[in-house]
């Protein structure tokens, strides 16, 4: 009995440097990143949030995730950015980090995927707000129209994707929107 524990003392630092260069590494970086996500939600549920210093947070913690994360948890982070970007009204920003991420999203996760959709949601606020910026900067619209129809594309995907209700509720918003923009241009 005294040679099996002599065994096990002498064999229990090569388990200890196994799991440090093996697992060891990914976990504190799991752990990393964790307690930098928490400090994210705390700036973020702030009365008035520092975005500039949470999209930064976002970059440190996509930084300080394991290189064989997968490729799920990477991209909730990068919507999540492209969310707060969002919200400090980096519109082009978003808008480009979006249709990225709804690419790589979809061909690894499927169209039908909640977090696809999530991001194709986003994808569709980044062009009506890109719509509204431009509307009510004074743009012709000529510049704001092709956003507003990239818009009504997406939320016409999402709306036939989900339920048929939805689709003519939908088609009803869209319809008086217009209708509303075009009756206040005629004199």
């Amino acid at each position: 009995m005294r040679k099996w524990f002599l065994l096990l003392w002498l064999l229990f630092p090569v388990g200890v440097v196994y799991y440090h260069f093996n697992h060891g590494a990914d976990q504190f970086a799991r752990e990393k990143a964790r307690h930098r996500l928490e400090g994210i939600r705390v700036l973020a549920a702030a009365k008035e949030p520092d975005w500039i210093k949470i999209v930064d947070q976002y970059d440190l913690l996509l930084a300080d995730l394991p290189a064989d994360e997968r490729p799920l948890v990477r991209h909730q982070v990068r919507h999540e950015k492209a969310r707060a970007k969002l919200e400090m009204l980096d519109v082009a920003g978003a808008i480009t980090d979006l249709t990225t991420l709804l690419q790589e999203s979809a061909a690894a996760h499927g169209d039908d995927h909640r977090t696809t959709r999530a991001i194709r949601e986003n994808l569709g606020k980044a062009f009506f707000y890109a719509t509204s910026l431009l509307k009510t900067s004074g743009a012709t619209e000529e510049e704001w129209r092709p956003y507003a129809e990239r818009t009504r594309q997406i939320f016409r995907y999402l709306a036939e994707h989900q339920d048929p209700a939805a689709l003519a509720a939908y088609e009803r918003r869209v319809e008086a929107e217009f209708a509303k923009s075009l009756g206040s241009r005629t004199p």
